[in-house]
């Protein structure tokens, strides 16, 4: 079996499809927010580093108004990953082993999906791909210190799409440590490295400064916040360890965990070993405090990844065989899942079709329509259905309802409501309005001009409380249907604005 012609023929299948996936498959909620963004660029915002948004800025200005100009370079980062995990595994183990690593990369599910969907992820796991490859190469013996200048380079390039990009110098400062005869030579590598990512970094520092520091704390207080006050949280851990297992399927996430555990004597796996362990016990910490993300570990899987297509052949056959049979189930699975998602809203094959009506408003006692949503509220598969497919029409239903209101701006439940408005009712985008933090996730909105007006409230999926110091007058929340969905928006009219009341 040719492997070469393998890896390629996959890289090409895999990116035609993602081309038409991400054509045709409607933005998430994070896509929408990211979007609106990338129309006002900064050189930081509330949540992320910007790169997310100039890379969406870049692409607007090629493919326009698009859903595929908020994706294509999350595909672009899907073939740089795949490449550089090729070249990282055939410099260490050979040319089967980086074809084996190649492949691996583009079908993982993990790294499948953050290539389609457009998040501050998506050029992080590139990028960190690059930085370590850029490092193995100056690292090994006769290596140029122009390498450890490209490990800089790509790793100031993660930091501007993600701050756990940091944890790259962690794995070095450990790599260090664990290699004690070339600690001297490889200080000015790390050194020279180091100084290139602060002065990429720089815009960031900078806009930060002048915000109080806003992103940083966000960041802190999202990762490391004590949401049970006790010392150990072990369902967190529980889910984590769960995580760490299924994100690029089970059976290759168990080898990942064997080779990396049991091959650190060899200095190749001792390499890309410590980018594997530096993530996994960080968010491991970060868990026993904190819920994570199950996309937050995934960087590990990098190295992980390169270190089975190394190891591949000290498996079991059954081992190896059930391996890829899971991979593939369980690929499969996703591409089948994404194709529904494509079919026409009228198809009887469509999800949409066999998810929970809301005819149980009607049946519980006591529950209105208005109510229901809110305290019985529909299942999580259903919402995340709905993430695909119910945007468009719920900004065209808030659009319409804001045409014949008389309002003169529109207060928004979410940040994430904020974004679908933005990018599926375009012309509405200047009115748009976040009662909740929207000074510091929007700060180039002036919310101050609509003092004293009138605006219509909108809340979607969920009901929302807006704060009755808001506004001098409120109408009666009133639920409205959205076609295609079974979440309903809900109105209401807030009159007499007082931004001196909202929130920074």
């Amino acid at each position: 079996m040719n492997s070469t012609r393998w890896f390629w023929g996959i890289l090409a299948l895999v990116t035609l499809w993602k081309v038409l996936a991400a054509w045709k498959l409607g933005l998430i909620f994070d896509e929408c927010y990211y979007w609106e963004w990338s129309l006002h660029p900064q050189a930081c915002y509330f949540d992320h580093p910007p790169l997310t948004a100039w890379l969406i800025a870049s692409a607007r200005v090629l493919l326009g108004h698009t859903t595929l100009a908020v994706r294509i370079w999350a595909i672009v980062g899907g073939i740089i990953l795949a490449l550089a995990g090729r070249e990282l595994g055939k410099d260490l183990f050979g040319q089967e082993a980086g074809n084996r690593a190649g492949i691996l990369l583009l079908l993982a599910p993990i790294f499948a999906g953050n290539a389609l969907l457009m998040t501050p992820d998506t050029f992080l796991i590139p990028a960190w791909a690059c930085a370590v490859l850029s490092a193995w190469k100056g690292y090994r013996d006769g290596g140029s210190l122009a390498w450890w200048a490209a490990a800089g380079t790509a790793a100031g390039i993660g930091m501007l799409s993600k701050y756990t990009m940091v944890l790259f110098y962690g794995a070095l400062l450990m790599l260090w440590v664990l290699s004690p005869g070339r600690r001297r030579t490889l200080r000015p590598g790390i050194m020279i490295a180091g100084v290139l990512t602060s002065v990429i970094f720089l815009p960031v520092l900078w806009w930060n400064s002048q915000h109080d520091w806003v992103s940083f704390t966000h960041q802190l207080h999202h990762g490391f916040r004590n949401e049970h006050r006790t010392l150990i949280n072990f369902q967190n851990l529980s889910d984590y360890s769960a995580f760490l297992i299924v994100l690029v399927s089970p059976i290759l996430g168990l080898l990942c965990f064997r080779t990396a555990a049991t091959r650190m004597k060899d200095s190749r796996y001792l390499f890309l070993g410590v980018f594997f362990w530096i993530v996994v016990v960080f968010f491991g910490y970060s868990a026993a405090k904190a819920h994570i993300e199950a996309n937050w570990p995934m960087a590990a899987f990098v190295t992980a990844l390169v270190m089975v297509a190394g190891d591949w052949e000290n498996y079991g056959a059954g081992w190896r065989k059930t391996a890829i049979i899971v991979l593939l189930i369980a690929d499969l699975g996703a591409v089948l899942g994404v194709s529904n998602l494509l079919l026409p809203k009228n198809s009887p094959l469509s999800i949409r079709n066999f998810s929970p009506e809301l005819s149980f408003m009607g049946k519980v006692p006591g529950l209105s329509l208005l109510e229901a949503p809110a305290k019985q509220g529909l299942s999580d598969f259903q919402t995340r259905i709905e993430e695909f497919l119910g945007p468009e029409a719920a900004a065209k239903t808030i659009e319409e309802n804001f045409r014949i209101s008389g309002a003169d701006f529109i207060c928004l439940s979410t940040y994430q409501l904020t974004g679908v408005m933005a990018f599926y009712a375009p012309s509405l985008e200047p009115l748009l309005w976040l009662p909740d933090h929207g000074r510091s996730r929007f700060p180039w909105i002036s919310d101050r001009e609509w003092a004293g007006k009138t605006a219509l409230l909108s809340a979607w999926p969920r009901i929302y409380n807006c704060s009755q110091d808001l506004f001098s007058e409120f109408s009666t929340q009133y639920p409205v249907l959205i076609p295609g969905t079974r979440s309903p928006l809900f109105l209401s009219i807030g009159k007499s604005y007082k931004p001196e009341n909202a929130a920074p």
